[in-house]
């Protein structure tokens, strides 16, 4: 069940796995809105119940029918739900907290995203189970294909954000460092998917394309022919937002290892713990001189790109292919 539209990473995390389920024969699924005025009827056909970050009284009440239809509950948790760092336009009232709380209790079993959030919230629940994230890498290309080196006609470079630019004491350094290297590079331009933030109009050579169903944001990266990706994200030089971002994960680097498109990402805790430096990704400082240095070292050099964008793919599709989390959620849903 969503708590309104499916997130996409509420359909990376939970309906990939579901997908991959389904297509393995081992089980069949709806995705229903939490305000939708089918959700009883889907209750009453349904075995067991998955939520994920909700919070309102509407999900309680559904919740607790469920409890009552004797459903098995799950509460899938990717992010810290329970605060929020400046960055982010979301905010947690007393009210929300309450309601996860009351959702947390009424769960059977919580699922999480990874390893900090498992260390993290038995404050708030007992026995929160693993899910890893995770690619149903063949959905979206063939995993024996080869790649090929790209040859761009107009050579771009991609950025995914959701929310406010994840930086905080850094983000007037990375605005500088993209005017100066496509001032530097005019040839190139910035496609980004995501939510538009305040800064947008100081940078015209990116160009914005609206959110996406995660498919379909995966079949564009697939199909955008990229020269490389950014990913800047908030690192030791933001203490406020640290944990928070601790908490966070890699989908981007799981996106772009998919559609091999090398990529350049911050050197935070997220994408330290997954990315291999100079052999699946470049991983950079928050600094002008290190974020621009990769920018012109990547560019420059086609036979870094095509290393980076092999071993990530590689990588990717053998160790973080979806049927580890399937399996998982497979056994969490069955009550193994």
């Amino acid at each position: 069940m969503a708590a309104n539209a499916l997130s996409l990473s509420v359909e990376a995390r939970v309906t990939e796995a579901l997908d991959y389920l389904t297509d393995q024969g081992q089980l069949v699924y709806a995705a229903v809105a939490e305000n939708h005025d089918r959700v009883h009827g889907a209750l009453a056909w349904a075995d067991a119940l998955i939520l994920s970050k909700h919070s309102s009284d509407a999900a309680v009440a559904i919740a607790k029918g469920a409890k009552q239809r004797g459903l098995r509950i799950v509460y899938d948790v990717d992010d810290w739900i329970f605060s929020f760092p400046s960055y982010s336009n979301a905010t947690k009232v007393a009210k929300q907290l309450d309601g996860i709380r009351a959702l947390l209790a009424l769960s059977d079993v919580v699922t999480v995203a990874n390893d900090q959030i498992l260390h993290e919230i038995k404050r708030y629940c007992e026995n929160p189970v693993l899910v890893p994230n995770g690619m149903y890498v063949e959905k979206y290309t063939p995993i024996e294909q080869q790649a090929t080196l790209r040859k761009h006609a107009s050579p771009r470079i991609v950025f995914t954000n959701a929310d406010l630019i994840k930086v905080h004491n850094s983000k007037e350094v990375l605005l500088r460092v993209l005017q100066d290297f496509f001032h530097l590079h005019p040839e190139y331009t910035l496609d980004f998917y995501g939510d538009p933030f305040p800064e947008i109009f100081s940078l015209p050579f990116l160009h914005y394309t609206s959110r996406k169903q995660y498919p379909d944001y995966v079949q564009s990266l697939i199909a955008g022919d990229y020269t490389f990706s950014i990913t800047p994200l908030g690192g030791a030089e933001d203490p406020d937002s640290l944990f928070f971002n601790s908490c966070k994960n890699p989908f981007k680097y799981l996106n772009y290892g998919t559609a091999r498109v090398p990529g350049i990402y911050s050197r935070s805790p997220i994408y330290e713990r997954c990315v291999r430096d100079g052999e699946t990704g470049l991983l950079v400082e928050n600094t002008y001189e290190a974020w621009f240095a990769a920018m012109e070292k990547i560019a420059g050099n086609a036979a870094l790109r095509r290393k980076i964008s092999e071993r990530a793919f590689i990588d990717v599709a053998q160790t973080h292919h979806i049927r580890f989390s399937a399996q998982t959620l497979m056994s969490v849903l069955a009550g193994a």
